[in-house]
């Protein structure tokens, strides 16, 4: 099969890059080794940049048709202080909602994966797995599947956080960071009245709750070494202690489970490959911003592989705009996870800067916005640090 550009992997990255490129009229084949729906590990948030990134494609009603939450904001507490702030999501510079969504995984790659399926140039290959690449010449010019062979002129690797694709450019780093792991079950919570997430540090872990529906609440855990451990096995007992809302509630799916999150790339686009998504280097989920930077980065992906195949600019062009796009959009958001790493670590330092915050928390609000893609670390000033220091 012959096509303008592959993707490889429909999760929220993959199958946003190819909706956007099949809608600008060029042959698009999707291919996941997945059936949809499926549900993996996730924190079920969408950021507000993400939010838009839907509206832009004009998906959020049927996002919200799902049963999906708004949030408005983040509520951070300290499990071992009364210290509690709730941050608002900042309103976008340029206008737009200042809310991000709660929502299941299942049912929002299902409204993505749909989309691209209507789309008259795009072709959906579920359950096929991507076993090589094609080269030519020093090119990639396709994928070798399950089902045989797909040719195009670019491929998109959106296939997650332990890429195949990218191991096999060798545009892997091998990871030194230390290493996290994750566990998130849904639990039968009335969430009405709940539009945040609420994220409480406890040292050596951290609990996070977001509403993914009217009665659905997802609860997951990351931690390094927990104490005592926290596994599949116990993770239900664990969550009833941390989180009262659990004490009697019903846990009705998960926990599902994912680890080694920090990934780093050589390049992000090298001989007609462009790795998008996790794919693309990832640190850990831990500022939530996974599903919204993913298709933000898929956005960018679309646009300068589509002036590829519209021949406005060469391959070697498209793929040095990319990482320049990358870099610009992932950057001051990597610098925050570590922050936000580092402070989770420190009990002492995090409770001080919760204290802090609950009488001041314009220092905590400008990291949010800094999540967001509203602000840069530029936009902190001394005293934001200070504050930050618990001073």
């Amino acid at each position: 099969m012959d096509t303008d550009a592959v993707v490889v992997g429909a999760g929220p990255s993959g199958a946003t890059a190819a909706l956007l490129l099949a809608r600008a009229g060029h042959k698009v084949v999707l291919v996941d080794r997945a059936r949809f729906p499926r549900d993996k590990a996730c924190g079920e948030g969408v950021m507000p940049p993400g939010v838009e990134a839907l509206r832009r494609m004009g998906l959020l009603e049927h996002v919200l048709a799902t049963g999906a939450r708004p949030i408005a904001g983040v509520t951070y507490q300290h499990s071992s202080a009364a210290a509690r702030v709730k941050v608002p999501f900042p309103a976008p510079p340029g206008g737009g909602p200042a809310h991000g969504l709660g929502v299941r995984r299942t049912s929002f790659d299902a409204v993505l994966v749909d989309a691209v399926r209507r789309e008259p140039f795009a072709v959906v290959r579920e359950a096929e797995c991507v076993t090589r690449l094609i080269r030519d010449a020093g090119r990639v010019t396709g994928v070798t599947t399950t089902s045989g062979e797909i040719r195009a002129r670019a491929v998109i690797a959106a296939d997650g956080l332990h890429s195949p694709i990218r191991s096999w450019m060798g545009l892997r780093v091998s990871p030194r960071a230390r290493l996290r792991y994750g566990l998130a079950g849904h639990w039968r919570v009335e969430t009405r009245d709940l539009n945040a997430i609420t994220v409480t540090l406890a040292g050596d872990h951290e609990w996070y709750e977001a509403p993914v529906g009217p009665d659905l609440l997802l609860v997951s855990i990351l931690t390094e070494r927990s104490q005592p451990p926290v596994t599949p096995r116990s993770y239900a007992a664990a969550a009833r202690r941390s989180v009262p809302a659990l004490r009697d509630a019903e846990l009705v799916s998960g926990p599902l489970g994912a680890a080694q999150f920090h990934q780093r790339v050589r390049r992000v686009a090298e001989h007609g490959v462009f790795l998008v998504g996790d794919a693309s280097g990832y640190d850990d989920p831990t500022t939530g911003d996974g599903i919204a930077i993913g298709m933000l980065l898929a956005e960018r992906v679309a646009e300068n592989v589509g002036d590829f195949l519209t021949a406005r600019v060469p391959i070697e062009v498209a793929e040095a705009r990319y990482a320049r796009d990358h870099i610009q959009l992932v950057r001051d958001r990597r610098r925050l996870t570590q922050l936000a790493l580092f402070l989770a670590r420190s009990p002492h330092l995090s409770r001080r800067a919760l204290e802090r915050a609950v009488r001041d928390p314009r220092a905590l609000g400008k990291l949010v916005a800094i999540n967001c893609g509203y602000q840069t670390f530029r936009d902190l000033t001394p005293r934001d640090w200070l504050s930050l220091a618990g001073v």
